[in-house]
């Protein structure tokens, strides 16, 4: 194709400030203006909203900076250069990231802190008091750049709102302490409000329950909106329209058509939901930007970094992980958070790891992983962290029970790599019941790619776990501190494996026990139906 011989721009995965981008012309904007505009616009003016890591949120923040500071030659050819703006009054603009502020300690976070502010106030030429408090420096600041303004306004935009938090997770004493700071600090922004045309706020998690949010429970949360639900990330829509000619020449590069291209990329970076009431999906934009650019597919999440936020609770959290596919649970479970007892499904839905699925006719909600990128970053990072050992050796040890699947069938891999997998267990762990066991056994299987499913129902009961391969049906009994003669025993009496006997592929039932004394499980047993 004669395009692929032209220097075709790519979405941006490492530029981050509209003007940059735009004038620079290292990459391409997806021209997501439109919904600004109407963000800019509509009756609510104080307004919060969490993404995961790498989803554009700064990205988003210097566009509304640009249209606010009214730079209309950056908007040249985008859908808010259409509409009627107001490109002759600019506000003063007060934009910046709470990271800034973060620190290892509580006296490194007030003193980082502190200093953010002094910078504010040199940058917009307006005094600050070095007698004064800085949750009162910050107050005044507000007003004094207000004041100064000829609309007597000011618009605000902060990053990373939840960053400084992030570092204390594990330290509830220090934690305390910083949100007690913060929630005076951010409540200056309600107090204010009346001087505060804009204000947007972002972060990866929605810690609602934290006195943070005490103070600025005036703010009107998109993180669930059906609206805005395709605010940040790329639409299929968009795959066709403003990136197809990108994609045309990914799949050239990789000897197929444009319609199985868009396919793979979005089996790998798309499913997204961030909207129970639209079934409205994104991809997410740096990973596909990245997969555009090289022209390969793979895992850009991980390499990228990790949300402190979700590593750090999850180090404190000392939990066996859930099979991860198919979790329920209520809206308010995924809206509402605390530091102290934050869910982890909770933690990793807002972090990008999980996403919605299906919202069923009660309301409740279906999550699930959103697509290949994070089944692999499940494996390398989540996993990796739960279990403190080293990434490597934990990706040897999934490639090697992915071949013995492959290669040598079931049988082997339940007696050498899923001894290999409880095996790995760290110390301090303790599985307290049959159900930890299986949980920890489900999410294994899911991780080498196995088509296994828990809790399946029979006519006289439930199969803890099934397994399909082109081997055979593969019916699980579960046992704690039992045997594994047991286990196949009410397997067999039950019937579980009924359902499937139709089948032209065998079935077997499959006894398993997990011995508290030994830490491990003892050999499966194995028999046809």
């Amino acid at each position: 194709m004669e395009n692929c011989k032209v220097k075709i721009k790519v979405p941006t995965t490492g530029v981050f400030d509209f003007p940059s981008l735009i004038l620079g012309g290292k990459g391409k904007y997806v021209d997501k203006t439109d919904l600004l505009y109407q963000l800019a616009n509509d009756a609510d003016q104080q307004l919060f909203i969490s993404r995961p890591r790498r989803f554009g949120k700064s990205l988003m923040l210097s566009t509304l900076k640009a249209m606010f500071e009214c730079r209309r030659e950056l908007f040249k050819g985008l859908a808010i250069d259409n509409l009627p703006w107001e490109w002759d009054k600019p506000f003063p603009v007060v934009s910046f990231t709470m990271s800034s502020a973060a620190g290892s300690t509580y006296e490194k976070f007030t003193s980082n802190l502190r200093s953010l502010v002094k910078g504010l106030a040199v940058e917009h030429g307006v005094p600050f008091d070095s007698d004064e408090t800085t949750e009162k420096n910050f107050e005044d600041f507000l007003k004094a750049v207000a004041a100064k303004s000829d609309r007597k306004e000011v618009v605000v935009l902060i990053d990373e709102y939840d960053e400084p938090v992030a570092k204390f997770l594990d330290d509830l004493e220090t934690l305390k302490k910083v949100r007690s700071i913060l929630h005076d600090f951010y409540e200056k922004l309600k107090i204010n409000s009346g001087s505060i045309r804009f204000l947007m706020m972002t972060g990866v998690t929605k810690l609602t329950k934290l006195s943070i949010f005490s103070g600025l429970n005036h703010l009107t949360d998109l993180s669930m909106s059906a609206r805005f639900a395709t605010l940040l990330g790329y639409t299929s829509a968009e795959l066709d329209g403003a990136l197809r000619e990108n994609i045309e020449v990914f799949a050239q590069k990789n000897g197929m058509c444009f319609a199985a291209a868009k396919r793979m990329l979005l089996s790998w970076y798309d499913g997204y939901r961030f909207a129970p009431q639209s079934e409205a999906k994104v991809c997410n934009p740096v990973s596909l930007g990245n997969a555009l650019k090289s022209g390969e597919l793979k895992n850009y999440w991980e390499s990228t970094g990790q949300a402190s936020m979700i590593v750090n609770r999850i180090k404190a959290a000392d939990e066996i992980p859930a099979d991860l596919n198919g979790l329920v649970v209520s809206q308010t479970q995924l809206d509402v958070c605390d530091a102290e007892t934050m869910p982890i499904e909770a933690l990793l839905y807002q972090g990008g790891y999980l996403t919605i699925k299906r919202v069923r006719a009660s309301g409740r909600i279906e999550l699930g992983i959103p697509n290949e990128e994070i089944s692999t970053s499940l494996s390398e990072g989540y996993v990796a962290t739960l279990l403190r050992s080293g990434m490597s050796d934990w990706n040897e040890e999934l490639a090697d029970a992915q071949d013995d699947l492959i290669e040598k069938g079931v049988e082997t891999l339940l007696k050498k790599n899923l001894k290999a997998a409880f095996a790995a267990v760290p110390h301090e762990w303790h599985i307290g019941d049959e159900r930890e066991a299986k949980r920890y056994f489900l999410l294994f299987m899911k991780l080498i790619g196995a088509d296994i499913s828990g809790e399946r129902q029979s006519a006289r009961g439930r199969a803890d776990a099934v397994l399909q391969d082109k081997t055979g049906t593969y019916v699980f009994e579960f046992k704690y501190g039992k045997t594994a003669q047991e286990a196949l025993e009410q397997a067999k009496t039950k019937e579980y494996g009924n359902p499937w006997l139709d089948s032209s592929l065998p079935v077997f039932y499959v006894g398993v026990n997990y011995d508290p004394e030994k830490r491990g499980i003892d050999d499966p047993l194995v028999e046809k139906v």
